[in-house]
């Protein structure tokens, strides 16, 4: 048995699995309900969208996405490429930091590839500061993984005073 209900096997999605930048511990995803529930068998088992965490399929994206992100203490998964500016307005507004993005090419079949791809190491993610790229260290550290890039990037989305004397 792995934690849970006697009996009851807890599923690890593919990318827990085989993904050693995945850690098998409580990694914090909402996605973006208009990303196709295909993708989800390929984030950690404990990923919700944003309508299984009680908002309206239809409720508009900024603000209320991110602080549903800031209260579940999760990294956003969407498709939309205005999410980066809506992070950093809302981080500026905020004067805080959220916790990362996670950004997909915008039609199904190329996120899932993506993250297959990743899932097997076939795309390698580089940490902007360090070797050791590790999706917890990206929500931690509040990161823009932009899968949509050719190369995949990482990038910082924080320029807070705070991180500056690091």
């Amino acid at each position: 048995m792995y934690g849970g209900v006697a009996g009851e096997e807890r599923r690890l999605s593919p990318l827990c699995r085989f993904m050693p930048l995945m850690s098998k511990k409580r990694q914090p995803f909402i996605i973006d309900n208009d990303l196709g529930p295909a993708i989800k068998e390929y984030l950690p088992a404990d990923s919700r969208t944003t309508v299984e965490c009680g908002m309206r399929p239809n409720t508009p994206d900024y603000p209320f996405l991110l602080d549903l992100c800031q209260r579940e203490e999760a990294m956003f998964v969407t498709a939309d490429t205005e999410f980066p500016a809506h992070v950093k307005r809302y981080q500026r507004e905020h004067n805080d930091c959220c916790w990362g993005l996670l950004l997909l090419p915008s039609e199904e079949l190329k996120q899932i590839d993506v993250l297959k791809r990743l899932r097997d190491g076939k795309i390698k993610l580089k940490h902007p500061k360090d070797d050791d790229f590790k999706f917890d260290y990206a929500r931690h550290e509040n990161l823009f993984i932009n899968l949509r890039a050719d190369p995949p990037e990482v990038r910082e989305l924080c320029a807070c005073k705070w991180d500056e004397e690091d």
